[in-house]
């Protein structure tokens, strides 16, 4: 059975969440074991299979890399291993969630950063057609929101914008693809879901009315100046080259070697640091992860559970 696929990809931040509603309302299966909605964080859900981040978490974790590692290139990473060690559990969660389905999604922003691996997964699937949505939002209002939820600062954040941006623009080029401004999707979500609709051929005539996920209220960060430092001009110049009608790519390549060149300048101690920090953070992760998942973890649970309670009668 020819099916269609539609990946989500960009920033955290950056409306995936709300565009993937649209998909679902779109009637885009988006996958068995979704994440629940979060007050404050996400209030309509994020439409995120909670498998697909997990096998991606693993993934980072192999490549001594996280969703929020600023020192991320933007070059291509090898995915030798990566295939050799994971190709297997993508294919089976692909196979399990979504082989039923005619039209179907997967949202989770760290697939940005690991889009080669999951295109050479998606070659081995002939009977599916892979489309991209590239979600965009100004690099400052996705600044701000990171800044309210994980105290980020101004600087990494942009760094991050930039990895994710780069790393789905180029990891894309040459696939069916859509580039979704924020701003536009807010404004007007009928027309982007017309695009959609275009874009996978979809025949099914779409019905204004019942588009009711997407609206402004969404909007919880607004950001109108550019701060004067080299990174905010960077990635202002990136957001405003890729929310134009016809994208200027080589105007994108140079804006990627200016960044590049930034990337290098950075301390070469303090690169080797971070990485001595993530071998250990990847580590204990995984020991308390083994741990969580023993026998002798889960038998101990009903045990606490009666001492907690004999303790509340004292």
């Amino acid at each position: 059975m020819q099916s269609n696929a539609l990946v989500v990809i960009g920033m955290h931040r950056s409306g995936t969440s709300a565009l993937s509603g649209l998909l679902n309302e779109l009637g885009v299966f988006m996958g068995k074991s979704l994440f629940a909605a979060q007050k404050g964080v996400n209030e309509k859900g994020f439409f995120e299979n909670s498998e697909l981040v997990k096998l991606n978490d693993l993934l980072l974790d192999a490549q001594l890399s996280s969703w929020d590692d600023p020192l991320m290139t933007t070059e291509t990473a090898s995915t030798e291993d990566l295939l050799r060690d994971y190709e297997q559990s993508a294919q089976k969660m692909l196979t399990t969630d979504y082989s039923s389905q005619p039209l179907w999604g997967m949202k989770d922003p760290r697939t940005t950063l690991l889009l080669p691996f999951w295109r050479h997964i998606f070659s081995s699937l002939p009977s599916v057609k892979v489309n991209y949505i590239l979600m965009l939002r100004s690099p400052f209002e996705v600044a701000g929101s990171l800044k309210k939820r994980d105290d980020f600062s101004l600087e990494k954040s942009l760094m991050l914008w930039l990895n994710y941006t780069f790393l789905g623009y180029f990891n894309s080029l040459d696939a069916p693809r859509l580039i979704v401004s924020y701003d536009n999707l807010l404004s007007s979500p009928e027309t982007i879901a017309k695009s959609i609709a275009e874009l996978v051929d979809l025949t099914a005539e779409i019905d204004e009315e019942q588009l009711g996920f997407v609206d402004k209220k969404l909007r919880n960060q607004t950001s109108h100046v550019v701060p004067d430092t080299y990174l905010s001009e960077l990635a202002n110049e990136l957001y405003c080259n890729l929310s134009k009608e016809h994208v200027d790519h080589q105007a994108i390549v140079s804006l990627r070697e200016k960044y590049e060149d930034y990337q290098q300048g950075l301390s070469a101690v303090l690169k080797e640091h971070c990485v001595s920090i993530k071998k250990e953070e990847v580590f204990y992760r995984h020991l308390f992860l083994d741990a969580y998942d023993s026998f002798w973890w889960k038998f101990s649970w009903p045990i606490k559970k009666l001492e907690h309670l004999l303790k509340g009668k004292r």
